[in-house]
């Protein structure tokens, strides 16, 4: 994925896309990247109308709508006159007892800018919603006692039925009016610009996809922080995976990723969301998911406050009719975990490769390589050993390669259609590492057997890695 957006941004339009709506946005310290990071999303155009940077609010008049009543009322003070902010400093800081009164004064006046420019504007541009940002990202702030980065982000939106045709509320004749319906203040732990930078927008587009999804910004696929250096991210734990005992403890507590066949569960309502279920859930009757042959496999802990443990759990059914009740299918659908995972948060598409990668070698390898025998799980999963001769085993690793091949002006890439894949669809060569050879020959070899061209061989490019 680019590096000027993310996961979160690629939701939040992939939503916005799905209910029709569109957004401007009003930002200051992020400093244009909510809205790069949108615009760099393919289709972004069919709901992002445009926005602004107002940095400096007093000289910034003209690009605030060059609205003089609205530009007063930002350079008023929210504590002596009426503001549409709908929270307070001391309701949503978590360090509020520890705030200088000075820094209070500053974060509610981004509370209240925030409101403000976010209903003017999406009133002003027609949109259904708009982001207002208004924060300090470091390293040096203009309050007493400051010592990190902090955001307000507010979202404002039409809500149908508050409106009126006179004109003297800002409503309109279609029986809409727009106010606040969400604003949240987020505080980093220390004073590095461009990491909060990225923090604060990514955090945006995550609350708006909650909006826009009728959900909390905790449901949200990826687990989210508003520390920058805590990304939240999988421990595979492996000298936990022979501790019989203390992953039969955590099994209580733990979450639960859901596979049948090739499939793999997510929500019904955002297909780019994995479900990972409670212990009470998977074990609950009308779920429907136990059964004598399903494998549990332990992938690990991840480092969010509560150390959650997750687990691997193959119903082994038959992959052609992966199913869920009818009672639930308004909640879960199962999807084709191949062409899914990509769509996920970095997060959930690791966790579903990796328990994907496990359950697949487990249902191939009930017989020893060596001796032909029988062979029985270990280490949770983990690990098989032949029942016979003892030999272990361990997953195989099949490493593959993806490339962008672009003509030498860099102006045009090669596409290739593959006979499996729908028409129209054209994608990037890839093709598996044989043995003994390198990355890069692997690259120039798979372009001339999949499109007869030869690359100029010292032109390959090494970018990064990925599961899958």
């Amino acid at each position: 994925m680019s590096s000027l957006t993310t996961a979160a941004f690629r939701r939040l339009v992939s939503s916005l896309k799905h209910t029709q709506k569109t957004l401007c946005v009003v930002e200051q310290s992020c400093g244009g990247l909510i809205q790069t990071s949108i615009m760099a999303q393919p289709g972004a155009s069919k709901v992002f109308l445009g926005g602004t940077i107002p940095y400096n609010t007093r000289q910034s008049k003209p690009i605030l709508l060059n609205n003089e009543e609205l530009h007063q009322r930002l350079l008023s003070n929210p504590a002596t006159s009426p503001s549409l902010a709908i929270t307070t400093v001391s309701e949503c800081s978590k360090n509020a007892d520890s705030l200088s009164d000075e820094t209070k004064e500053y974060m509610q006046s981004k509370l209240h800018w925030t409101a403000e420019t976010s209903v003017a504007f999406c009133r002003e541009l027609g949109t259904d919603y708009c982001i207002a940002e208004g924060g300090a990202t470091g390293p040096t702030f203009r309050p007493q006692g400051l010592t990190h980065g902090f955001t307000v982000v507010t979202i404002a939106g039409r809500v149908v039925g508050n409106g009126t045709d006179d004109g003297t509320d800002g409503g309109d004749s279609s029986g809409s009016d727009v106010q606040v319906l969400h604003q949240e203040l987020i505080e980093s732990n220390d004073n590095r610009r461009e990491e909060n930078m990225r923090t604060f927008a990514d955090k945006a587009a995550e609350i708006l996809t909650a909006v826009n999804s009728n959900t909390t910004v905790e449901d949200q696929i990826e687990p989210t922080t508003t520390d920058a250096k805590a990304e939240v991210t999988l421990d595979r734990a492996t000298h936990l995976r022979s501790n019989t005992e203390a992953l039969e403890c955590m099994e209580h507590r733990a979450k639960y990723v859901i596979l049948s066949g090739s499939d793999i569960l997510v929500s019904s309502q955002d297909s780019s969301q994995l479900s990972l279920l409670s212990h009470p859930e998977v074990s609950d009757p009308s779920m429907k998911l136990t059964a004598t042959n399903s494998t549990k496999t332990f992938l690990g802990i991840l480092n969010d406050a509560s150390q959650t443990p997750v687990f691997g759990y193959d119903l082994c059914t038959d992959p052609a009719t992966p199913t869920i009740p009818t009672e639930l299918s308004n909640s879960y659908q199962f999807v084709d975990t191949r062409t899914s995972a990509p769509l996920f948060s970095t997060l959930h598409n690791a966790l579903a490769l990796h328990a994907s990668a496990y359950a697949q070698w487990q249902r191939r390898s009930k017989h020893c390589p060596q001796c032909g025998a029988p062979q029985s799980l270990t280490d949770h999963g983990t690990k098989l050993v032949c029942t016979a001769c003892q030999t272990p085993s361990w997953p195989r690793q099949d490493p593959s390669m993806i490339a962008v091949i672009s003509s030498r002006c860099r102006q045009k890439l090669l596409l290739a259609r593959s006979p499996r894949h729908a028409e129209r669809l054209h994608t990037t060569l890839a093709g598996f590492v044989e043995a003994g050879e390198t990355f890069e020959d692997a690259v120039r070899r798979e372009t001339y057997e999949e499109v007869g061209i030869r690359i100029d061989a010292d032109s390959v490019r090494y970018i990064g890695s990925q599961p899958w």
